[in-house]
C-alpha cells in the first residue's frame, strides 16, 4: 500500500478514537446512555410488494416477503437474537 494511503489510515485511526472518546464524554457529562450496537439487519424494498431481509455484515439475503410489515417484524426477530460467533 502506497504510504501516503498509509499514513491517512493511522490518521484516521486516530480521529476516530478521538471520537469515540468524546462521545463518552458527552454522554458521562449528560447522565446519557452510550448508543448500542449498530444494526444487524436491513429491510430492503426489491420491487412493489416485494421486500428483502439483508444481513448489512455479509450481505446475506435472510429472507423475503410480499408484506412490508412481515419484513421489519422478521428483521427486528433477528436483531433480538444473541450474535453467535464461531470459535477458531
Amino acid at each position: 500500500m502506497h504510504q501516503a494511503f498509509q499514513d491517512r489510515i493511522v490518521e484516521l485511526g486516530a480521529l476516530l478514537q478521538r471520537s469515540s472518546a468524546a462521545r463518552g464524554e458527552f454522554s458521562k457529562r449528560t447522565d446519557r446512555a452510550m448508543p448500542g450496537s449498530r444494526v444487524r439487519f436491513q429491510v430492503l424494498s426489491k420491487a412493489r410488494n416485494s421486500y428483502s431481509v439483508v444481513e448489512l455484515a455479509t450481505g446475506a439475503l435472510r429472507g423475503g416477503f410480499n408484506n412490508w410489515k412481515e419484513a421489519v417484524n422478521f428483521a427486528q426477530h433477528l436483531e433480538a437474537q444473541p450474535v453467535l460467533r464461531l470459535l477458531q
